[in-house]
């Protein structure tokens, strides 16, 4: 039988046996042959080949599917029925031969699409007949192909010692299906077994080219090389200056060679490692009793070259008698070949490296003054933090120490636990609330000073220290921190029958605390007050008539009692309305009457079928026997409305009917 190409590419007759020998090989080989195109008409022996046009390899990968193509590569298709089919009658088309589509020629090779995604080739086989043919029928067999872009792998690299024998190298993000290999220079690949490793370079290498290939691909090769140019010779880095900020160490450096890395080291031991091409960096809760420097090395660790080191300067400043006293203390580890102290933003003057203090007494009383150490070695400079000191004419004042308590409203309350302020002294006191950050107050004139610093409690606790500041300004050291008792309170159980408390003990003004708990009402009027210990407490009987249960905790020590902030449990108020009631003076439910827990004050309103009110009642005492205005409901159901305001504000609504009974 011959198969005829014209233009639909069938005949209609040839077309129905084709179809009929589709079916038997779908029953007899399953799924080997599969249909692709809605015209594919083959046998048993259908079969093409995609190879690589440049090399001639097989693409088709055994027992795989779908072969995976290269966007934009050539490939050759080559006709594997055994048929013997004439290869000039042997046409492929991409995508499924139609009549609008007939571009067949008889190119075996051919160039992928460009674009991703499956690819369609199908194969038209003619068999015209005669003498040198093959007997049966020609054949539309089509297959389908996944279209790849090829892999653009992207790397980093780092160097190794200048020898360049060696180099590390980091795959950025790698794709699992996709397999690695490096080249450094013209040396051999070098397969990648994990993102970041170390290579062998060759010598006289100037790039580094890292190749990708699908796993699932015979030839989808994509590469990337980049330029391996050699570094320059290491230089030891030069650490230039170190400044004390508060809690953080400010350092600088000369510029940093971007071919290898440095660290940072505190004492010898390796802390952080810079940032390339940063030339500051801050070094956040920096001990000032350590010295640092900065070491130079590779990716290899094969590099070791370290700076000169600088250790911090502490300076403290004190003013007494007309004249401003500085200190400082620095670690041993640099040589200092002496120090400059400067006075409001000026050198003032240089001192000798054995030199650890200095009076500045040309100074104005009530002035502020501003001192900085500056610690000169040959290679940097260690800057102290600036020290603000105001000269004072008489001694200043002891640190104060403080007494923080809590009042009944919340607020704080600070005084001293010495003698009360002289005449023009002030005290001023700093309020520390978690890691918020501290506040400075207003100096006061008067004690108590009361505060606000919002709602307290075992997780929020404000605590305070404060100066002395005298007529003339002379202001104290700053006095140790105290920090009022806080309690906490919690239900126990799920209606607060038991409510589980929790306090603080006082900070920083005193010892040995002995403690009452103390129950409020409303209106802060005493309920209740027992004594506790430890910090924690299990309060098993609370006030049963008190929604909103108050407690405070007292704390006393030296015979001195300070306060803690009010802590609350707010409990669920619970109505209860009989669904039925039955007013037939038998002694039983003759009555309806609310109940409930934390029922004050209400509105208690009881409807007929018709909405009209029978009976309203505003506390638990007012009862319904049944009479709607003096006579006895007939038996019926009525519906009722619960409102109320309990003692936090909230608003309680209930619903619901009533059924009368006789």
């Amino acid at each position: 039988m011959k198969y005829e190409n014209g233009r639909l590419g069938v005949g209609a007759s040839m077309m129905l046996r084709c179809t009929l020998l589709g079916l038997l090989l779908v029953l007899n080989l399953g799924s080997a042959l599969a249909q692709v195109c809605s015209n594919d008409a083959f046998g048993p022996t259908a079969c093409f080949r995609v190879y690589d046009d440049a090399t001639g390899q097989l693409l088709d990968v055994p027992g795989q599917p779908v072969t995976v193509l290269c966007a934009g590569s050539r490939i050759r298709l080559r006709d594997c029925s055994g048929q013997n089919y004439p290869r000039q009658n042997i046409r492929y088309i991409f995508d499924c031969f139609s009549t609008t589509n007939t571009n067949l020629d008889t190119l075996t090779t051919r160039t992928v699409p460009n674009t991703p995604g499956t690819l369609i080739i199908q194969q038209n086989t003619p068999n015209p007949g005669g003498p040198g043919y093959p007997t049966g029928t020609g054949q539309l067999f089509s297959r389908r192909f996944e279209v790849r872009a090829r892999p653009q792998p992207d790397f980093t690299f780092a160097y190794c010692g200048t020898a360049r024998t060696q180099v590390q190298i980091t795959v950025l993000q790698p794709q699992a299906n996709v397999q690695y290999e490096v080249q450094v220079g013209s040396g051999p690949r070098q397969p990648v077994t994990q993102p970041t490793a170390v290579y062998a370079a060759t010598p006289g290498a100037t790039t580094i080219t890292v190749f990708g290939n699908y796993r699932d691909a015979r030839i989808c090769e994509g590469a990337t090389t980049k330029p391996y140019p050699v570094q320059a010779a290491p230089q030891s880095p030069v650490l230039q200056r170190l400044v004390v900020q508060g809690a953080t160490l400010e350092f600088g450096f000369a510029a940093l060679q971007p071919e290898y890395r440095y660290v940072l080291e505190q004492d010898g031991s390796s802390i952080t490692t810079l940032p390339t091409g940063s030339t500051t960096f801050s070094l956040a809760n920096g001990a000032l009793g350590s010295c640092y420097r900065l070491r130079l090395t590779d990716a290899c660790g094969s590099l070791s070259l370290p700076s000169a080191q600088l250790c911090p300067v502490s300076l403290a400043a004190t003013s007494a008698n007309g004249q401003n006293q500085l200190s400082w203390v620095q670690p041993p580890g640099s040589n200092v070949t002496d120090y400059q102290i400067s006075r409001n933003g000026q050198v003032l003057t240089t001192v000798p490296a054995t030199t650890t203090a200095y009076t500045d007494a040309a100074v104005t009383c009530g002035q502020t003054y501003r001192y900085q150490i500056t610690a000169r070695t040959a290679n940097g400079t260690s800057l102290s933090d600036t020290r603000t000191v105001q000269t004072s004419v008489g001694q200043a004042a002891a640190p104060p120490q403080l007494s923080v308590s809590i009042a009944l409203d919340n607020t704080v309350e600070v005084t001293t636990l010495g003698p009360a302020l002289g005449t023009g002294s002030r005290l001023q006191l700093r309020r520390f609330v978690g890691s918020a950050a501290p506040q400075l107050l207003p100096p006061a004139q008067q004690l108590p000073v009361t505060d606000q610093p919002g709602a307290a409690s075992p997780e929020r606790i404000p605590c305070y220290t404060g100066v002395l500041i005298d007529e003339c300004g002379t202001t104290s050291a700053e006095g140790p921190a105290a920090c009022p008792p806080t309690l906490g309170a919690q239900a126990a159980d799920a209606d607060g029958n038991q409510v589980r408390l929790r306090w603080t003990e006082p900070s920083g003004q005193g010892t040995g605390w002995t403690y009452r708990l103390i129950t409020l009402d409303a209106n802060n009027r005493e309920l209740r007050n027992q004594p506790v210990s430890g910090t924690a407490y299990l309060d098993t009987q609370p006030p049963t008539e008190r929604q909103v249960l108050r407690y405070r905790l007292a704390a006393t020590s030296n015979g001195r009692t300070v306060y803690s902030n009010i802590a609350a449990v707010s409990r669920r108020v619970v109505v209860v309305v009989p669904n039925a009631f039955s007013p037939n003076a038998d002694g039983l439910n003759d009555v309806l009457e609310v109940k409930g827990r934390f029922l004050s004050t209400f509105n208690f309103t009881i409807f007929d079928r018709n909405g009209v009110v029978v009976f309203r009642g505003t506390d638990r005492t007012q009862t319904w026997d049944g009479r709607v205005r003096g006579v006895v409901a007939a038996p019926q159901v009525f519906s009722f409305q619960f409102e109320a305001i309990d003692e936090t504000g909230q608003r309680v609504v209930q619903h619901g009917t009533i059924t009368l009974l006789r």
